[in-house]
């Protein structure tokens, strides 16, 4: 009978609070930031700039661009100035007629074919490190967003424990207060002090996650890990703004990706550069040609000149030949294989991501229409009920921490709704976030 008149006192209270209407919620409501998406910006074209490893993949493919220079330049000619047939007995440059001092130029000539074989296989190598580098910068800028949401969800976890901590504070004082006059116990009390010593050890580890948060976004954008990085503003729409960003359904995305994914291109610049190497090794059967021309003085006799032209004999040793091309055709298989592998991991990468976000943004409204306006009414009916002595205190606690635990679960779902578009964008490939910069250095709007 106590039991049934418990939770008949919170219901009428919980009735009476529902006909003022529903309350606020908090820690979602969307409160005026302009400088956000300025601030999630400036880090990502920071991070595009400084981060260290981008400037090592820039490094990298001036070097390959390099490479595609050199790889139709002839070898290098040769120049040979010798001193012939000098007599051992008597040295002399004039005794003898075959004493001559001469002068020789040769230049190798590889077979046809070799060099633009050699060409195609850079320039693919080429295409394939710049499509490794968009593909970097785009998932950076993922990382970054992912990182600034982080930020932006411990900040507002972090107030909504703050406020977590006036509820139990003013709990607690009405705990005083009624025991103060005989019709609360000391065991209420207590439990307050220890609720509150709880929530402090939650706002601790908070900060501490927080900290190592700022240090991540730090590193990524070629900062010391130390940089302060101020706090986001409570109930900013940071998620809400990504998260309800359109994207494309699954299908339509796949079909993007497939035909623009960076990832796609870089598999597919492999397969070509193992296709040029490998016509280069059928191309060693052809013979490589040298032509060598000579002039000779002789002291005290007519001077000489003469011409030559020698070639390879690549086909005496066909076993290394025949090594070298099943070597080719082995690397190019396993380049074909990475291409369908990208393929496989682009659709596994992508539908995982499109049905996280689905799964965010559902559970993110259900906590926005539905649970959190009954943890707030849930919360006022034992606040109101308490005071009038129809509830018992752990109740009215229970109550309070619990409207504090969906406020900070609804906070995780809103980012991480959004947080699934950073990772949609980066299983993809394609800029889908504010500021991430596009092929050719544009940026998504």
């Amino acid at each position: 009978m106590k039991t049934k008149s418990v939770f008949g006192a919170l219901f009428l209270a919980a009735a009476a609070v529902a006909a003022v209407g529903p309350a606020p919620v908090r820690a979602l409501e969307p409160l005026p930031e302009p400088d956000w998406l300025s601030r999630l910006r400036e880090a990502i074209s920071r991070a595009a700039a400084r981060n260290p490893e981008v400037a090592a993949m820039e490094a990298r493919i001036l070097a390959a661009r390099h490479r595609v220079d050199q790889a139709t330049a002839l070898p290098d000619p040769e120049v040979e100035l010798a001193l012939k047939d000098v007599p051992v007995s008597s040295p002399s440059l004039s005794r003898d007629d075959f004493t001559m001092e001469t002068i020789a130029a040769r230049q190798r000539f590889p077979g046809a074919g070799k060099l633009p074989a050699e060409k195609r296989a850079a320039e693919a190598e080429l295409e394939g490190m710049a499509a490794e580098h968009a593909r970097h910068v785009v998932e950076i800028a993922a990382d970054v967003t992912d990182s600034f949401l982080r930020i932006a969800s411990l900040d507002r976890r972090l107030a909504i424990a703050r406020e977590t901590r006036q509820r139990l504070s003013d709990a607690l004082t009405a705990a005083r207060e009624r025991y103060a006059v005989g019709k609360g116990a000391q065991a209420d009390v207590l439990r307050a002090n220890l609720e509150k010593t709880a929530l402090d050890d939650r706002l601790a580890g908070l900060a501490a996650e927080r900290r190592s948060e700022a240090a991540r976004a730090n590193a990524l954008q070629g900062l010391p890990a130390d940089t302060q990085v101020v706090p986001f503003v409570v109930g900013s729409d940071v998620e809400s703004r990504i998260a309800s960003r359109p994207v494309p359904p699954a299908g339509e995305l796949l079909e993007r990706a497939e035909r623009d994914s960076a990832a796609i291109a870089a598999a597919a610049a492999g397969v070509r550069r193992g296709q040029a190497r490998l016509e280069g090794a059928r191309l060693e059967r052809r013979p490589d040609w040298t032509v060598m021309s000579y002039y000779a003085h002789r002291v005290s006799f007519e001077d000489l000149a003469g011409i030559s032209v020698s070639f390879g004999l690549p086909w005496v040793h066909p076993k290394r030949l025949q090594a070298r091309q099943a070597e080719l055709e082995a690397d190019l298989e396993g380049a074909r294989a990475d291409l369908s592998a990208a393929r496989n991991a682009l659709r596994r990468d992508i539908e995982a991501a499109s049905a996280e976000l689905a799964r965010n943004r559902e559970q993110a409204r259900l906590y926005r229409e539905l649970i959190l306006p009954q943890a707030e009414i849930n919360y006022r009916a034992a606040r109101e009920a308490y005071q009038v002595g129809a509830i018992d205190f752990l109740t009215y606690v229970r109550a309070a921490t619990d409207l504090g635990i969906y406020e900070a679960e609804a906070v995780e779902r809103e980012a991480g709704a959004a947080r699934s578009v950073a990772a949609l964008q980066k299983a993809s490939g394609l800029p889908l976030i504010e500021g991430t910069p596009a092929p050719g250095g544009s940026h998504e709007d």
